[in-house]
C-alpha cells in the first residue's frame, strides 16, 4: 500500500521538522568528547557527564511532554519544546566551564519533544503504511545525520566549539518557524479508543521489548561515539579531520540500509531485519577492543556499527505508533524516548568512567549488554490492522 497524497505532505514536513531539529544535535556528536575535555575544571569524566545530561533531562521529561500532548494538541507542545533547546543551545554556546556547559547541556535537554514528533507521525498516517512513513523519515534523519557528522568536526575546528552551539540555536530556530507555519492539522481520523495507563502498557510484553531495545541501542550508540572518535585522535587523526571518517564509517548505511528495510517492509520480513540490526551491532562491539592499531578494521567496525544503529533507528519507532492507538500515543511515545533517553544518559556517563579505567572497558561492558538484550528478546514486528 501506498501513501495517499495527504499522508505524503504529512510525512515529508514532520520529516523536515525532525531533521532539522536533530541535525542540531548531531552536530556536536562526533567531537564532544574531544573538546568538552578542553573546558577549565574538566577532565574525561566530566566531559562524559556533559555529554550524557542532555539525554538525562530528555528523559525525565518524556513522558510528561507526550501526555500533554495527548492533551493539548502535539502542535503547542512541540512549539515549547522547541524554545526551550534554542535557549539551551545559546546558553551552552556562552559557558566558559565544564560546570556551565553542563547547565545549558540540562536546559537543552528540557526541549523534550522527541515523543511528541513521533506521535504526531503516528497520529498522520494509517497504520498499513506507517512503516514506510517511519523510512521515509529515517532517510531525511539519516541524511542529517550524515551531514551532521561531516560538517560537526569541520565547524568545530574552523568557528570553534562553542559557536557550534550557536548553530545549534540558529537550527532551532528554523524548526520553530517550521512548526508554527507548516506542521499539519491533526484530523483525528482513526478512532480516539480508551486511555491507558502506564502500568497497563508495560503490561504488554511486546511493548516491554521495544522499551528494552531502546535503552539499549541508545546507550550502546553513546558508548561507541564517545570511544570511537578519541580511538581515532589516539591514531593521529586531527579533529578536523574526523569528518572524513565519519563519512567513510557511514557509507554503507547511507546506500543500503533503507533500501533494505524498504524491500523487507514489501516481503513482510521486517521482523528479520530487527535481527540483522542487532547482529551488526553486536559484531561491531565484539570486534572493535581487539583491532589493536588497524585504521581499515576500525573503519570496519564502524560500519558495521553505525548500519545496525540506523536499522534500529529506523523500525523501533514505527512499532511503537503500530502497538498503541491514538489516545495513547503520545504516552507510549514518551515512555519509548524517556527510557531512550535514560540509556543515551546513562552510556555518555558510563562511557567517561569506564574509558578512564581502560580505553575498551566501554566497548566490552556494552557487548555483554547487547548479548544480554539478544537473549531477553528482540521486538517482533506488529500486526498493523491492529493496534492495541
Amino acid at each position: 500500500m501506498r501513501l495517499n497524497d495527504t499522508e505524503l505532505r504529512a510525512v515529508v514536513t514532520v520529516a523536515i521538522i525532525m531533521a532539522s531539529r536533530l541535525l542540531g544535535i548531531f552536530l556536536i556528536l562526533p567531537v564532544f568528547s574531544v573538546y568538552a575535555e578542553k573546558y577549565p575544571g574538566s577532565n574525561i569524566a566530566m566531559a562524559g557527564v556533559a555529554f550524557g545530561v542532555y539525554a538525562l533531562a530528555q528523559s525525565v521529561l518524556q513522558i510528561p511532554f507526550g501526555w500533554a500532548s495527548d492533551k493539548l494538541g502535539r502542535k503547542p507542545v512541540l512549539l515549547i519544546g522547541i524554545l526551550i533547546f534554542t535557549v539551551g543551545s545559546v546558553l551552552c554556546g556562552m559557558a566558559d566551564t565544564i560546570g556551565a556547559l553542563i547547565l545549558g547541556r540540562i536546559i537543552q535537554g528540557t526541549g523534550a519533544v522527541s515523543s511528541v514528533a513521533i506521535a504526531a507521525l503516528g497520529d498522520l498516517t494509517r497504520p498499513q503504511v506507517r512503516a514506510q512513513s517511519f523510512t521515509i523519515v529515517g532517510i531525511t534523519i539519516g541524511v542529517a545525520f550524515l551531514v551532521a557528522i561531516i560538517a560537526g568536526p569541520l565547524l568545530a575546528s574552523h568557528i570553534g566549539f562553542s559557536s557550534v552551539f550557536y548553530v545549534l540555536a540558529a537550527l532551532g530556530g528554523i524548526t520553530l518557524l517550521l512548526t508554527l507555519f507548516f506542521f499539519p492539522r491533526i484530523e483525528g481520523g482513526e478512532p480516539v479508543g480508551e486511555r491507558h495507563g502506564f502500568r497497563k502498557l508495560l503490561g504488554m510484553p511486546e511493548m516491554r521489548r521495544l522499551l528494552l531495545a531502546t535503552v539499549v541501542v541508545s546507550l550502546s550508540v553513546n558508548l561507541f561515539v564517545f570511544v570511537y572518535p578519541l580511538t581515532w585522535t589516539s591514531l593521529g587523526v586531527s579533529d578536523a579531520s574526523l569528518w572524513k571518517v565519519y563519512l567513510i564509517s557511514l557509507l554503507p548505511a547511507a546506500l543500503f540500509v533503507y533500501p533494505a528495510v524498504r524491500t523487507a517492509e514489501k516481503r513482510g520480513t521486517i521482523g528479520t531485519v530487527v535481527k540483522v540490526g542487532w547482529a551488526l551491532i553486536a559484531l561491531a562491539f565484539l570486534t572493535y577492543p581487539f583491532l589493536a592499531k588497524a585504521a581499515l578494521l576500525f573503519y570496519g567496525a564502524g560500519m558495521l556499527f553505525f548500519a545496525g544503529h540506523t536499522i534500529m533507528q529506523s523500525i523501533l519507532p514505527a512499532f511503537v505508533t503500530q502497538r498503541v492507538g491514538q489516545a495513547n500515543r503520545g504516552a507510549a511515545t514518551g515512555l519509548y524516548n524517556l527510557l531512550s533517553f535514560a540509556g543515551s544518559a546513562a552510556g555518555g556517563m558510563m562511557a567517561g568512567y569506564l574509558y578512564h579505567v581502560h580505553p575498551t572497558a566501554p566497548l566490552t561492558v556494552g557487548f555483554l549488554i547487547i548479548i544480554a538484550w539478544g537473549l531477553a528478546g528482540l521486538p517482533a514486528a506488529p500486526d498493523v490492522m491492529n493496534p492495541e
